[in-house]
């Protein structure tokens, strides 16, 4: 039959419809908790192939993300997306959203349905769904970032460098260093990512940050030479969220140079709007020290689905962030 589009949550990927077809079967939808390791059944689709059910493990909620999704240890397929996944009483307590890898699948909570569907008292057809888009992308950015900027971030040494460490418990951080005779000068890095997106259409994921900083010296390079070398690097992130003219417009980039606290930068910021989605960028900021002849750190910012008050405001503070310790 026709289904009339009655409400959309863009963030947790759910949206309700509605047809007039009569029918008594029905399936229940309970938020009663669960026990880390109860077998919990997905039901879907899987490549069309007619309606599957695949068996695996309850183990709670995935832990510091940004997006709270049930961590589900079951084989979720293409096609399999938005069916239900049912507790041992046969009640809905997850909707099917992702996978992450072999026997790694990720279930929306049910509570988010829940909440969706206290929306859809009546029956009138959504018809700003655009409009709902944006309000919702924007509430959901505001929220991330006002966590982010509304505490007190910890701090860590990247040899001669202080840097802050975490800036929201939902990105995922680790290091490397590179050091070997081949290579004419040693680097220590420190990267932190978000691991959730949006997912908008099959042209446009939003919702991405990254956080990086690299801290560069080198005894083998002459001034020259080295000034070179940290030209190669500076350069802003590539975006993959979208490769869509429809969907972008394109950079708008400036290049600075600024006295810090912290000493003398080279800055270059990029900013693109989003065509349908009033008031959202893809953002990126790029900074290196120019005060050493040796050495040098490169930082970098870089978000997908921002204000430019939030951006502004996320970039202005790293640079309050960093400090050289020797």
């Amino acid at each position: 039959g026709n289904l009339t589009l009655l409400a959309v949550d863009v963030v947790h990927d759910l949206a309700i419809v509605f047809n007039d077809l009569q029918s008594s079967q029905h399936l229940t939808i309970t938020e009663d908790p669960l026990s880390k390791g109860e077998r919990i059944y997905s039901m879907g689709n899987p490549r069309d192939l007619g309606m599957t059910i695949v068996e695996g493990i309850y183990n709670g909620l995935v832990e510091n993300s940004r997006y709270r999704k049930i961590l589900f240890s079951g084989s979720l397929n293409p096609g399999m997306s938005g069916g239900p996944a049912f507790n041992e009483s046969g009640e809905v307590i997850g909707i099917n959203v992702s996978t992450g890898g072999e026997q790694l699948s990720f279930l929306v909570p049910v509570k988010h349905l829940f909440s969706l569907l206290a929306t859809t008292d009546h029956h009138e057809p959504e018809e700003n769904v655009e409009t709902l888009l944006n309000e919702a992308l924007l509430t959901d950015q505001n929220e991330f970032y006002e966590a982010m900027l509304g505490h007190d971030w910890s701090e860590r040494q990247l040899a001669d460098l202080a840097v802050p460490d975490k800036l929201h418990e939902s990105l995922k951080c680790w290091g490397h260093t590179v050091d070997n005779e081949d290579v004419e000068h040693q680097a220590v890095h420190q990267h932190c990512k978000s691991e959730d997106e949006i997912f908008i259409s099959n042209d446009l994921f939003v919702g991405d940050f990254d956080f990086d900083v690299e801290m560069i010296d080198s005894k083998n390079l002459n001034r020259f030479q080295f000034y070179n070398f940290l030209e190669q690097r500076f350069t802003n992130r590539n975006f993959g969220n979208t490769y869509d003219a429809d969907e972008v417009t394109n950079f708008a980039c400036s290049d600075d140079l600024v006295t810090l606290f912290s000493g003398s930068w080279k800055i270059s910021t990029c900013f693109r709007a989003y065509k349908r989605y009033t008031d959202l960028y893809d953002v990126s900021m790029i900074m290196v020290s120019t005060d050493y002849p040796h050495k040098a750190a490169i930082v970098k910012v870089a978000a997908t689905g921002i204000s430019t008050d939030n951006a502004r405001a996320v970039f202005k503070r790293v640079m309050g962030a960093i400090s050289w310790t020797h």
